[in-house]
């Protein structure tokens, strides 16, 4: 099995991944209230931790181990995706990669390992839905997630959007505006569109998720975001 970083499969950068990984799922976040007079405490789920996994791999036969090793800790430094071949349409989102010491050198091969810490979902590689003169869109979630979708609308002045009744409208825009509901910003080009956005960022629910459009609207792309519990 060979590992996927940055689009780019390891075993062609000189190194491959040592036995099959194991990833566990991420840890539930909970909040504890503790209240006068109540037998117990309140617990509220907020969230899931940061997914750790460490995979080990060995560094495939090099003349020059050393120099090996510089290239993939630069590599290690700018790893933002991770994935594994035998499932390559599904990738992790990692925030840290930190290697080990090396632990053999044998020659011209030595063996480490990386901890890695992600976003606690798997992704779902998946296209831009694209949409001329929208009105009402119908969108299934098959994930066992929320998704935070990125939406680009094309159009001028005002504009609402309804997702599953949830309203967001957005004033005087001029051709279009991206609404980013994963990094929670509004935002056309490189212009900071917030102050114009009005509503809470949309989700896509597990299931069906009715999309309605009032406006002037020439198009709409949707870039879901898929993402599914580990």
């Amino acid at each position: 099995m060979g590992v996927i970083i940055n689009n780019q499969n390891t075993k062609n950068l000189g190194f491959a991944l040592v036995g099959r990984p194991s990833i566990a799922s991420a840890d539930k976040k909970y909040e504890t209230i503790e209240i006068e007079g109540r037998d117990g405490a309140l617990t509220k789920f907020i969230g899931y931790q940061d997914l750790k996994f460490t995979l080990k791999f060995n560094i495939l036969f090099q003349d020059d181990i050393k120099q090996k090793l510089r290239e993939i800790k630069g590599l290690l430094s700018v790893t933002r995706t991770l994935a594994f071949d035998d499932s390559p349409n599904f990738f992790y989102k990692i925030k840290r990669a930190q290697i080990s010491d090396t632990e053999t050198i044998i020659k011209s091969s030595g063996v480490f390992s990386v901890e890695f810490i992600a976003d606690p979902f798997e992704y779902e590689s998946s296209s831009v839905l694209e949409y001329e003169n929208p009105s009402n869109l119908l969108i299934r979630n098959n994930t066992t997630y929320f998704s935070q979708p990125v939406l680009k609308i094309f159009g001028q002045g005002n504009i609402k959007l309804f997702v599953n009744d949830e309203l967001v409208e957005v004033k005087n825009i001029n051709e279009g505006i991206t609404i980013d509901s994963e990094m929670q910003e509004a935002y056309y080009n490189n212009d900071n569109l917030n102050h114009q956005m009005l509503g809470d960022f949309p989700i896509f629910e597990i299931g069906e998720n009715k999309i309605r459009l009032e406006g002037n609207i020439d198009k709409i792309e949707i870039l879901p975001n898929w993402r599914w519990l580990t």
